[in-house]
């Protein structure tokens, strides 16, 4: 008979984002995923499958809790489309040289290290960076940044890149101002 999971699944899956997050699909040692999980090699094999599909966890959970929050935030309707994107900016400076900040955005990361190699991976940045750029659309329809869509989601993510970079707060701020001057 098995033994029943002893483990909180939602937990298992924050602690694989952090370390993929960290170090990256290919940096990240299964003596590292099972640190930050608490679990064997065999226990996350028959639980959640291989180091791909370990992955394939930490990218559907980052993009549960960051793009599922900023999607939502984006298309809350009770505060003003400039106050949703600069909220959306603000992130990229408040994540400015804080140690999570200079992991970049765990997307962009897979987009570069992954995406190529793997269909799945392609197709999961692919959707979540549509629903972020759906949702800015949404945003700033009818402002003066209704044509500016592309613009202000492709600076989004290079903010993530300047971030992970160590580009500093006052770069990002003016960063940030200078997106919000295309709602003006």
């Amino acid at each position: 008979m098995a033994r029943p999971r002893q483990f909180d699944e939602t937990e298992v899956k924050t602690a694989l984002r952090q370390v993929f997050w960290e170090h990256g699909y290919e940096g990240a040692s299964y003596p590292d995923i099972m640190a930050a999980t608490g679990l064997k090699k065999g226990s996350l094999y028959a639980s959640f499958g291989d180091k791909r599909a370990l992955y394939q966890h930490a990218i559907a959970s980052y993009d549960q809790e960051f793009i599922g929050g900023a999607v939502k935030m984006l298309r809350d309707t009770n505060t003003s489309p400039k106050d949703r994107i600069q909220t959306l900016f603000t992130s990229l400076v408040s994540a400015a040289q804080t140690s999570q900040g200079r992991w970049g955005c765990l997307l962009c990361n897979a987009a570069v290290e992954q995406s190529p190699f793997n269909p799945d991976v392609e197709k999961a940045v692919s959707d979540a960076l549509s629903r972020l750029r759906s949702a800015i659309k949404s945003c700033v329809k009818d402002t003066p940044a209704d044509d500016k869509v592309e613009l202000i989601w492709t600076a989004y993510f290079g903010g993530h890149v300047m971030v992970k970079a160590g580009y500093s707060k006052a770069i990002l701020r003016s960063h940030r101002r200078q997106v919000l001057s295309l709602l003006s």
